[in-house]
């Protein structure tokens, strides 16, 4: 019974040494191991073609950096250049992605050793206990060392978080293509409408100017009876209210330009000068020559737009982008959080020189030590699981974000696409209203004059007149618009026939 009991005290003595030796290697084999599968990017749910184009022959989605060139407007190029030259939306979309690369950096430094090092030098003076006589000594002592460390990736926690940081820097790249995309469309958006409210200012002016000698012509007939008080009337109302259309259109023209100088950073002059073209400028065809207006188009022809399948359009698209790769990052999260409620292994080591002189006798030894630790928590409160627990709600968030900006992206794109089909539709109708609309006030006022109608019938020509021309400003500025709208929706997507042909 004694040898029965002294064996049990041998193997029970034994036991943390022998679990040491085989529970340290068995660690090491398990170095590249992880808690979380590969990531694997869902298939993006969209519809099978646009409902609005026609899909025969269409190419692959295409980006073409400097897409508003097209438009071959020298103020969207001018302005367009300005603002990208000195953007604050675009500096705080590339600061965004500067720090997304640091953060990457950080978490990829986990990766390799740490070396530290430190040293130092004391001096004491004390009693020596070692004279009869209760004397002092003075004690100097140095030392040196230097420990490096290195954590192996058991359970993959390092490679996660490198892989996790990679894919959010990824989306900030698309955020900041995205942040391009708006800076370029806003700019682009917001030349047509100040152009075509100035145009659209001219045209009020020139009706005001025609209301004016009409009650001119009116009070006249009034002093010699040959039309009633009432026509005087109905000229000032008709002129007091094409006055404050004219009053209303000027403020609509102030808050574009105002959006063109914080977009762009130039002075309010130099986004007139640019913006407004002069009436003689030649551009190409929009609503027809007006004889009284002298205008052959207040905005340029946008190109015609086609895209490739919307599976292609929208696995390039911006926010697409950003929203998969948010969702590639948090599926990497989930791996780091699991990882952190297991156990960490780190190789650590210390080498270390000491020097103690004392009572002239100078003492010196060199120190070191070298193993693994292994550090885990035995009880955390349920702060492990709950972390693992908000990474996982963090990655179904972000898996219905991206479905999110797969239908808002879609949505946008078939928006744009229906404006353009109408916007161009719109573009050839208005054009045929004005020339028959100017027809009939000509032949209207040359009848009045004569006194063959009554100024009713006139100011109705002159509103019909005015409609159109202003109709066919808003559909010119709509076509642009509406091209400008597909290319932001589709994610710069748009492939135009100049394209295609090249």
């Amino acid at each position: 019974m004694l040898n029965s009991a002294m064996k049990r005290r041998s193997l029970h003595s034994a036991n943390p040494k022998v679990a040491a030796s085989f529970l340290i290697p068995l660690l090491v084999a398990l170095v590249g191991c992880s808690t979380q599968p590969p990531y694997a990017a869902d298939a993006i749910s969209a519809p099978t073609a646009w409902s609005a184009m026609q899909q025969e022959g269409l190419s692959a989605a295409t980006t073409n950096t400097q897409w508003w060139r097209q438009l071959h407007d020298p103020a969207i190029n001018a302005l367009t250049g300005a603002a990208l030259a000195d953007s604050p939306t675009l500096a705080q979309a590339m600061a965004r992605v500067d720090e997304a690369r640091a953060q990457l950096g950080i978490s990829s430094a986990q990766r390799l050793p740490t070396l530290s090092a430190n040293a130092g030098s004391t001096r004491a003076r004390s009693l020596n206990t070692n004279s009869s006589d209760a004397s002092t000594r003075t004690t100097t002592a140095t030392s040196v060392g230097i420990g490096p460390s290195w954590e192996l990736d058991l359970f993959g926690r390092i490679r996660n978080s490198v892989d996790a940081s990679g894919r959010k820097l990824d989306a900030r790249d698309a955020d900041a293509r995205a942040a391009h995309l708006s800076l370029t469309s806003q700019i682009a958006s917001q030349v047509l409408a100040l152009r075509a409210c100035e145009f659209s200012s001219m045209v009020l002016a020139e009706d005001i100017d025609s209301r004016e000698k009409t009650l001119q012509l009116t009070r006249r007939r009034v002093t010699t009876g040959f039309v009633a008080p009432i026509e005087e009337a109905r000229a000032i109302s008709g002129l007091a209210t094409a006055r404050t259309s004219l009053a209303a259109r000027r403020q609509e023209c102030a808050r574009s330009a105002n959006a063109l100088v914080a977009l762009s950073g130039q002075p309010l002059d130099t986004v007139r000068a640019l913006v407004f073209v002069p009436l003689s400028a030649p551009l190409p065809s929009a609503i027809g020559r007006d004889t009284r207006f002298g205008v052959d188009s207040v905005m340029p022809v946008a190109p015609h737009a086609r895209l490739s399948l919307p599976a292609k359009v929208l696995a390039a698209h911006p926010s697409v982008v950003s929203a998969e790769r948010e969702v590639a990052a948090a599926w990497a999260e989930i791996g780091v959080a699991r990882a952190e409620r297991l156990p960490r292994l780190d190789l650590s080591a210390a080498l270390s020189g000491q020097w103690l002189h004392a009572a002239g006798t100078t003492l010196d030894y060199t120190a070191w030590s070298a193993g693994p630790a292994l550090v885990g928590s035995l009880f955390d409160g349920g702060r492990g699981a709950a972390n693992v627990a908000a990474t996982e709600a963090r990655y179904r968030g972000a898996v219905a974000a991206l479905r999110i900006a797969v239908r808002s992206a879609a949505q946008e794109t078939e928006d744009a696409l229906a404006a353009v089909a109408s916007s161009d539709e719109r573009r050839l109708t208005t054009h045929e209203a004005v020339v028959a609309a100017r027809l009939v006030l000509e032949a209207t006022e040359a009848r009045w004059r004569a006194g063959a109608v009554s100024l009713f019938e006139l100011e109705d020509a002159r509103r019909q007149f005015a409609a159109a021309q202003d109709s066919a400003i808003t559909a010119a500025q709509d076509s642009g618009q509406a091209w400008i709208s597909l290319v932001r929706a589709s994610g710069n997507a748009a492939v135009t026939e100049t394209a295609l042909s090249s």
